[in-house]
Parts: C-alpha cells; sequence; structure tokens
C-alpha cells in the first residue's frame, strides 16, 4: 500500500492516506499509529 502523510496542526493527529482511494484515512499521534489504523481498515 502507498500512503502519504499529513498532520493537522489544529488537532496535532497524523493522518495516513492511501495514495488509491482518498477516503481511506487512519489518524493517530504517532504517525506508525496512523499507519497501523490504515492498514486494519
Amino acid at each position: 500500500m502507498t500512503y502519504r502523510i499529513q498532520l493537522d496542526m489544529q488537532t496535532q493527529q497524523f493522518l495516513a492516506i492511501d495514495v488509491k482511494n482518498q477516503n481511506h484515512i487512519g489518524t493517530g499521534r504517532t504517525i506508525e499509529q496512523a499507519v497501523a489504523q490504515l492498514q486494519h481498515k
């Protein structure tokens, strides 16, 4: 899976976003948590 990482400055949450499906998003306090959540969806 290819994804991009984004930081929401207001919530201080990282977002891991699937580049092939922009609606497939994982969030977390760390990049690792965001990626793990994305992979488990």
